[in-house]
């Protein structure tokens, strides 16, 4: 697969913890070491278990991060779930500090890519759940989609009205990044989803 850093080529690809589960890893450009590694469950519709993604990749260029992100959910039907693994990063700080999570840069990926529900997979201690990582799930239908959408823009809202009169870099690109949504540069890119979900974002 092309992207602006370079093709991405698989590397490995091997059964996961359980026979629905499928690892695989991947190399960027003419690199032979490995940069993206992702896990993908098919789903057990008997245990009503939907379909998930979870992808590690290299998270300090926001393009590449999109791109990667948009690849991920496109193999994904709708329902289906993705998360992205952080940490010592951006999105980390950001979220530690409350910024709204489609604020940062993996927010905003999977924002992009068609998610409209999120969650922050955060466990202070550790544990079996392994590395932080931040969900988000792709809606069966627009009318959802739409719905669910409605209390993230409140939710920008809020945050921007509330914000301090401060030089601080971080707020400076969780502003650019709203004003982005407001504009409506970036919109959730299934098809099943409206072409405006940030109209209620306002700056």
């Amino acid at each position: 697969m092309p992207t602006s850093r370079g093709a991405v080529r698989l590397v490995d690809m091997r059964r996961g913890r359980f026979r629905e589960e499928t690892d695989a890893t991947f190399s960027l450009g003419a690199e032979t070491t490995p940069a993206i590694e992702a896990k993908h469950f098919a789903g057990r519709p008997s245990a009503r278990a939907d379909p998930w993604i979870e992808v590690s990749l290299p998270r300090e260029d926001e393009h590449f991060l999109s791109e990667i992100v948009a690849a991920m959910a496109e193999l994904m039907a709708p329902g289906g779930r993705l998360m992205v693994v952080y940490g010592n990063d951006e999105t980390e700080r950001m979220l530690r500090r409350g910024f709204p999570c489609i604020l940062t840069p993996v927010g905003a990926a999977l924002l992009g890519a068609g998610c409209t529900w999120f969650k922050d997979w955060y466990f202070a201690e550790g544990g079996r759940e392994g590395e932080a990582k931040l969900q988000g799930n792709i809606p069966p239908d627009g009318d959802l989609g739409a719905t669910q959408l409605e209390p993230l823009c409140a939710q920008v809202d809020r945050w921007l009205e509330a914000l301090p009169a401060e030089d601080d870099p971080l707020v400076a690109r969780a502003r650019a990044r709203a004003g982005r949504l407001a504009g409506g540069m970036v919109r959730p890119q299934k098809p099943w989803l409206p072409r405006t979900p940030n109209a209620g974002i306002h700056r």
